[in-house]
C-alpha cells in the first residue's frame, strides 16, 4: 500500500547507499558540474613599475595634502588621470604620494 506523501508524489527520493547521495541523474549532474569549477584565479596585483610616485618641490607634500596630490597626478596621467585604491601612501621620508596603480 501506498502512503499519502507516495500518493501525490512527495515521497523521499531513494539515496544510494555509497555516498548518500539522490540516485538518478540529478545526483550525476551535480556532480559533474561541482568538479568541473575550479576555485577562481586571484587577481593579479599591479606590477611594481605600473606605480606613480608624486612629489611637489615647491611646497612639499604632507600626509594631508592627498588630494592636491591627486590632482597632481591626474595631470601627470593626462586625459585617463590616475587610478587611485585603498593601497595608496604617503612616505614620509621623500614627501612624496605613492599612487600604486599608476596611470590609467
Amino acid at each position: 500500500m501506498r502512503s499519502p506523501a507516495q500518493a501525490i508524489g512527495l515521497a523521499p527520493r531513494r539515496r544510494s547507499a555509497a555516498r548518500g547521495l539522490p540516485t538518478g541523474s540529478c545526483a550525476a549532474a551535480l556532480l559533474a558540474a561541482l568538479t568541473a569549477c575550479g576555485a577562481p584565479e586571484p587577481p593579479s596585483p599591479p606590477s611594481p613599475s605600473a606605480a606613480l610616485s608624486v612629489t611637489s618641490p615647491a611646497a612639499p607634500y604632507t600626509y594631508a595634502d592627498g588630494a592636491r596630490a591627486r590632482r597632481d597626478a591626474d595631470a601627470q596621467c593626462g586625459a585617463g588621470g590616475v587610478l587611485t585604491s585603498i593601497n595608496d601612501r604617503y612616505e614620509d621620508a621623500t614627501a612624496t604620494w605613492v599612487f600604486v596603480e599608476g596611470c590609467a
